[in-house]
């Protein structure tokens, strides 16, 4: 997973002012919202366990209706 792909899957989940989603997707992951940024802008790998843990993250909010916008 890229920066880019990650940034797609935040903006996928900002609410309707197009905010949030960096924080939202830490809250999910149990991060800290700038460990997101840092990854977002190449200051700290994605891992493949990361990639995993934020795919699961993404496919269980779609499950359960939780206003994934993509």
């Amino acid at each position: 997973m890229t920066p880019a792909d990650l940034l797609a899957i935040c903006d996928s989940l900002n609410d309707e002012r197009g905010t949030g989603g960096q924080s939202r997707l830490a809250r999910l992951l149990g991060w800290h919202h700038t460990t997101v940024w840092r990854k977002l802008n190449g200051q700290s790998q994605i891992s493949q366990s990361d990639e995993l843990a934020i795919r699961q993250a993404v496919a269980s909010l779609k499950a359960s209706g939780s206003g994934v916008s993509r």
